[in-house]
């Protein structure tokens, strides 16, 4: 299976989770992508630490799956980013993948100042300087879109399983 988006995100709690499944879909179908197996959802795909996988298999099932991915996408929400979240954007980064934020917490961007004070500054970096950070998810959609079909039409090694039509 070629995973194409690497979905990044907190998930300690059911709100964390049912947001980061909505995102999947939404930009799933915007996309026409499989959400199934275009995207790689570690709560849906990789199992949950005390219910089967070990701490050492989900580590390493993350990095093949970061490694194996062409985009990160993260939900940047929160008091602070979360400390996962940031270790995977930082890898994603090294590693030359194309990312994007979301970050909907409007603590992040409600200010008079010129400059954010959210996310932090490494994670403001890793997303192109704020370029690809979005505070909606229509917005993300919009431009993850664009990325996907300028890829398509540049003939990148992108190659993606058509979502099925909703029946």
């Amino acid at each position: 299976m070629n995973i194409l988006v690497y979905v990044a995100g907190p998930l300690f709690s059911q709100a964390e989770r049912e947001f980061l499944d909505k995102m999947v879909d939404t930009l799933a179908q915007s996309a026409q992508l499989n959400p199934l197996t275009n995207f790689f959802l570690p709560h849906r795909d990789g199992g949950e630490l005390g219910k089967g996988p070990t701490r050492n298999d989900i580590f390493h099932l993350d990095l093949d799956k970061l490694n194996s991915s062409k985009v990160v996408v993260a939900l940047l929400d929160g008091q602070d980013v979360d400390s996962g979240t940031s270790i995977e954007l930082g890898y994603a980064y090294a590693k030359n993948k194309k990312i994007f934020g979301l970050i909907t917490d409007f603590r992040a961007y409600c200010t008079n100042d010129t400059e954010p004070h959210r996310p932090n500054l490494m994670v403001w970096g890793v997303c192109e300087k704020g370029q690809t950070l979005f505070t909606n998810l229509e917005d993300l959609s919009t431009e993850f879109v664009r990325y996907i079909r300028n890829r398509k039409e540049k003939g990148s090694n992108i190659s993606v399983d058509i979502a099925a039509p909703n029946k």
